[in-house]
Order: C-alpha cells, then structure tokens, then sequence
C-alpha cells in the first residue's frame, strides 16, 4: 500500500488522500474498501469533511472508536475480539467487485474542516489503516487483508525566503527619494529667498 498526502494540492487548508494498492507476490490485485487513521488533534474530529468519487460513508469520532466503516464486516478487526481502534474511517466504493459496486485500486479523497486548517501537521506519526477485499489475482480473487502502519514524523518545510527588490528598483526607489528631496530643498530655498 502507498499513502500519499498533500496539502497543497488541494487547496489552502485541506488534505488529500491518494491511496493505492500495490502489488505484492502472488497477490496482483485488491478492491480497497476502508481506510482508517488517527489525527494529531482528536478536538477537530466533529468538523471534518470528505469528498471523493469512490467515497461511500464516512465516520469522525468520538477518537479512538472507529472499529468499521459502512458496514461491520469493514473493519481492521484481528482474530477473536482483538479490535483495532481508530479516529476515522472512510469507506471507498461498496462490498465485492461486480456491476456497479467497484473494484478499486487506487482512490483520492480530500479532508477539510468547518472552520480549521488541515495540515501535514496532524497526520505526523499518527496510525493508518487500510481494509482490501477481493485481493488475488487473476479469477482467484478470494482472499482479504487488513493492514495496519504508523505514518512517519513529518518536518515541515522552512518559509520560502522574503523578497528583495531587485537591483533596479532599489535603484528607481532611491531616485524616487532624491528627486522628493529635491523639490523639498527647492521649496525650502524659496521660501527661506523670500524672508
């Protein structure tokens, strides 16, 4: 799996998701179903937003609660009652992967907030998941996976440096502030000329 977030792309205060599958052995090919992940500040959670194509349903918090998304069979949930917790999830397209319902291996959906700025910020080291249905190869598609990893930290970029007038303006600048100088000391004269 590759995860790849930007929050340039998408605008001033959004994040996008880009979330693609990626071969693995004898396993070609997978339907992504859920993606599922934690955020830095568990306060923004009741106003976030998702908008994608392949974006069926979608849960924000209460942090640390989201077991499923959509319905429970999407879930990252392990052997037994081992359950795994998360922030959010967001369900992509719908359950198998004839007709209409999708088979989907790679997806793009956008995160923005009522009224907060998203950030790289508050993905850092933060836990990620993923739900594959359908994954096999060729006809034998009968397999699933439920992938689980921790995002690295993230360092943001410096300020872009300040702009400095180029050379001739600082030129036309300094001209622009003889000249005034010199009608003041023109208008000076006269005046002190008239006394």
């Amino acid at each position: 799996m590759k995860f790849t977030l930007d929050d340039q792309i998408a605008g001033s205060g959004k994040v996008q998701f880009k979330v693609d599958y990626l071969a693995t052995g004898s396993n070609t090919i997978a339907d992504i179903r859920g993606i599922f992940f934690n955020i830095l500040d568990d306060s923004l959670l009741s106003g976030i937003q998702v908008a994608g194509t392949d974006v069926t349903a979608s849960k924000f918090g209460p942090a640390g609660t989201i077991t499923s998304v959509g319905s429970s069979s999407n879930n990252l949930n392990g052997n037994g009652n081992q359950r795994n917790y998360f922030d959010a999830g967001v369900e992509i397209g719908k359950e198998g992967i004839g007709g209409n319902k999708g088979d989907i291996q790679s997806t793009t959906f956008t995160l923005s907030h009522i009224s907060k700025a998203l950030t790289l910020a508050q993905f850092s080291e933060q836990n990620f998941g993923v739900r594959l249905m359908s994954v096999g190869s060729g006809n034998s598609r009968e397999g699933s996976s439920k992938l689980k990893g921790t995002a690295p930290y993230y360092t943001p970029p410096p300020p872009p440096p300040q702009k400095v007038p180029e050379h001739s303006a600082t030129a036309a600048l300094g001209l622009f502030a003889a000249v005034g100088t010199w009608r003041l000391m023109k208008k000076n004269k006269q005046f002190l000329s008239q006394n």
